[in-house]
């Protein structure tokens, strides 16, 4: 019967860890690298079968908005680089650093983004919170 047990084992996928299945405090959460590590150039990402440098001036866009969920919505944001993007969402450990950093990295995005974008419920409220070829027009 072992072996039957060591199939259905290897049979059952497991399930990645997300900010609201992790068992750590908001707090831990909050303060979690997560799935990020930086330096001054750069951000590397790396979750499940994805890792990806990339260099704070390689960023050309960072736009936010949220999904419906049916019952709730969820933050997502597309990182927008060279000519490739890949989105990121609140559940992904390292969320709350990697939007203060951003903030701390890029100082015309608005500070408080992420608390005008919840409302209203249920609707996408699209924004662009970065974009470097706006910044080139300004200067």
């Amino acid at each position: 019967m072992n072996w039957f047990k060591d199939i259905i084992s290897k049979l059952q996928s497991k399930k990645h860890v997300t900010n609201y299945n992790s068992g750590k405090s908001f707090e831990e959460r909050y303060n979690d690298l997560g799935v990020f590590q930086y330096d001054s150039e750069s951000f590397t990402i790396t979750h499940k079968d994805f890792s990806r440098r990339i260099k704070w001036d390689d960023v050309i866009q960072i736009n936010a908005y949220k999904r419906d969920q049916i019952t709730i919505d969820r933050i997502e944001m597309e990182i927008v680089f060279d000519d490739k993007y890949f989105t990121i969402s609140e559940d992904l450990p390292g969320w709350y650093q990697f939007i203060l950093k951003t903030k701390e990295i890029y100082p015309r995005i608005p500070k408080d983004w992420d608390i005008k974008i919840i409302q209203p419920a249920f609707t996408s409220n699209f924004t662009t919170i970065y974009d470097k070829t706006q910044l080139n027009i300004n200067k």
